[in-house]
């Protein structure tokens, strides 16, 4: 070693033993949380057995620590833990009791049901093991942004919570300003006041309705379509006119009738590969819904959550008219979780603040602690190449689920090349009632037509969800039926 530099050899020196210090610290804090989290699981389940039973004493936090051999801090930690869940009472100076009898659910209880359009439809099946969730409006939880995520809550953690109480109505600023960029580079030019952040998706389009139309407006929209946007229209009173979805987008004929019609109040339409057609509203075809809606004076909403999904997303309605009419609706759902409710509304400025104020009065404010988990997760230098593979991973998955329906005598109204859904009919001759709980029975979830109609009409359509498709569940259940159609008509 060179003599004269002392300095360098205690550095290393001390490097290294801090180093070393720290992988102990490490493997000492990860082997008390394992102990700590035995031991609660232990006591669950010895409360869950009845004894001691509601109201009976448990272990002192030193009987407890002498009789499994650890440390009172660690012995506090597993009380502390159980009185959080709602097992254990802490009473001051007399030591921890049984709360009540937790552990086993009630005879019969069953999980909580997932929400989005199907959540009824899940009620109805909850007694049946669901294996394919083939009609669901969601990615995945493999397919989700989740490293990401686990990175960004991570850097949160080590931040100071806000300063800002609830948060203000419009939502996070350096969000809104993210949300703006991303916009710009789609030639929709907007600056962040412009923008309001919002629970998701859904509750932009419910502050849209509740805030821009009123009972008895006349508002155009899809078939087939979205089916909350549809609810939430039915619940406010107004009426529905159906355009048809074409391969090309919504049909401007159609649109532009009822605009004759009548006083045509707004037009709502899901523009980048579309819920449920995996369909994209071509140039000309959106020039022309926005000339309509200039002569005719009504709006348009543009729900545009799956812009992200295309490997080149088409140019929004919004930036052709750099949301004079359009109202713009997108989320970071279908990107990175659909638990993750962040989305927003962009729109002239007046509307926005329209939109704030009904949202402040509804909710106060969105979540800052989610809007800023959001900003995190948007800005890492890996989020473009997770959508990358996603687009990958779903372009696959079309081609698969594609081929599976078409081969076995199934019909696709459309093929998109991209994507999450599909909207197809299978080769049977049963109801579509009939249909949905054979379906059931074989652990499937199928998405019926009738739910994305404007007028509820029942049809031979359904939609099918690539992601969750792609695999043997739902191609077996297709062979079975397939099966038992020809010994049906074989009789």
């Amino acid at each position: 070693m060179a003599r004269g530099r002392p300095d360098t050899v205690i550095s290393v020196y001390r490097y290294t033993v801090l180093t070393y210090m720290s992988v102990q610290t490490d493997k000492a804090r990860r082997s008390r949380g394992e102990l700590r989290a035995r031991l609660v699981g232990e006591l669950r389940e010895r409360i869950a057995s009845g004894a001691p039973g509601p109201g009976g004493a448990l272990p002192s936090v030193r009987s407890l620590a002498r009789e499994r051999g650890i440390s009172a801090f660690t012995a506090a930690e597993v009380y502390n833990v159980l009185v959080a869940s709602g097992l254990v009472e802490a009473r001051r100076g007399r030591g921890y009791f049984v709360a009540g009898r937790p552990a086993a659910p009630p005879a019969g209880a069953r999980a909580a049901v997932a929400a989005d359009a199907l959540w009824e439809r899940r009620l109805e099946a909850r007694a049946e093991p669901i294996l394919v969730d083939a009609g669901g409006g969601w990615l995945p939880a493999g397919w989700q942004f989740g490293a990401g995520l686990r990175t960004a809550l991570r850097a949160l953690a080590r931040e100071p919570l806000s300063a800002h109480g609830y948060g203000t109505p419009l939502g996070l600023e350096p969000l809104r300003e993210h949300f703006a960029l991303q916009l710009a580079a789609r030639s929709l030019v907007l600056g962040s006041d412009q923008i309001v952040l919002t629970q998701g998706a859904s509750q932009a389009l419910d502050l849209i309705v509740r805030t821009l139309l009123e009972p008895g407006d006349a508002v155009a929209v899809e078939d087939p379509g979205y089916p909350p946007t549809l609810e939430l229209l039915r619940a406010r009173g107004v009426k529905l006119k159906a355009v048809a979805r074409l391969a090309a987008g919504p049909d401007v004929e159609q649109l532009a009738a009822h605009a004759r019609g009548g006083r045509l109040r707004a037009f709502v339409t899901n523009t980048t590969l579309q819920n449920p057609t995996g369909t994209t509203t071509e140039l000309p075809v959106a020039r022309a819904i926005l000339e309509l809606a200039e002569r005719h004076g009504f709006r348009v909403i543009e729900d545009d959550i799956f812009a992200e999904l295309a490997p080149t997303p088409a140019l929004p309605l919004a930036a052709l008219d750099q949301c004079r009419r359009v109202v713009y609706v997108s989320s970071v759902s279908k990107t990175i979780a659909p638990s993750l409710r962040v989305g927003f509304a962009a729109g002239a400025p007046e509307v926005v603040r329209a939109l704030a104020r009904a949202k402040a009065l509804s909710a106060l404010a969105s979540s800052e602690l989610s809007e800023q988990l959001v900003l995190k997760v948007l800005t890492l230098p890996h989020y473009r190449r997770h959508l990358e593979s996603l687009r990958r991973r779903l372009a696959a998955s079309q081609q698969r689920v594609q081929q599976a329906l078409l081969t076995r005598g199934g019909e696709l109204a459309f093929r998109p090349a991209a994507g999450m859904f599909l909207w197809g009919r299978l080769r049977s001759r049963a109801t579509v009632s009939r249909l949905w709980r054979a379906a059931v029975a074989s652990g499937v979830l199928l998405a019926p037509g009738e739910l994305f109609r404007p007028d509820a009409r029942a049809t031979p359509y359904w939609r099918f969800n690539v992601a969750q498709s792609d695999g043997d569940g739902l191609a077996r259940f297709l062979d079975e039926l397939e099966s038992r159609e020809r010994r049906g008509a074989g009789d």
